[in-house]
């Protein structure tokens, strides 16, 4: 019985193991697909969307690497924001230049909303069945 139960368990193991494999490797970035069609995009528009997009996330990591590589102390909270800042009025700036006014009102909405939920980006308390310090009783009721 033993036997049966322990080969059942390395039979599951493995097939868990095999189904991880398959499961392709997605770049990082925003998933251009989806985010033409929420902004209704024509497929220059999706092209030049997707170039800028690449361009700042390249000038940031470089940027970042070479922080790391100088051996440069890490920016305070209040200069990472205003570098976070810089980054988002840049973006909004090239982007104006390919966009309409309601196809980047919809894409500040997206932007502000953040990627959502994925790997390594759960919910926090209220995804694991907790209380969100958010809720108090008053609320419940």
């Amino acid at each position: 019985m033993k036997t049966k139960v322990t080969l059942l368990a390395l039979a599951w193991l493995a097939s868990g193991v095999a189904f991880a494999a398959d499961k392709p490797a997605t770049p990082p970035g925003p998933n251009m697909d989806r985010m033409a069609l929420l902004l209704d995009l024509d497929a220059y528009q999706k092209t030049e969307v997707e170039k800028i997009l690449k361009a700042q996330h390249e000038q940031i990591r470089t940027e970042r690497e070479a922080a790391r590589a100088s051996g440069a102390e890490r920016p305070s909270r209040e200069e990472m924001e205003a570098k976070r800042t810089q980054y988002r009025q840049d973006l909004q700036t090239k982007l104006s230049g390919v966009l309409n006014e309601t196809q980047l009102k919809k894409f500040e909405a997206l932007h502000e909303r953040g990627p959502g939920p994925g790997p390594g980006r759960g919910f926090g308390k209220r995804d694991r069945g907790g209380k969100d310090s958010s809720t108090t009783e008053s609320s419940k009721k």
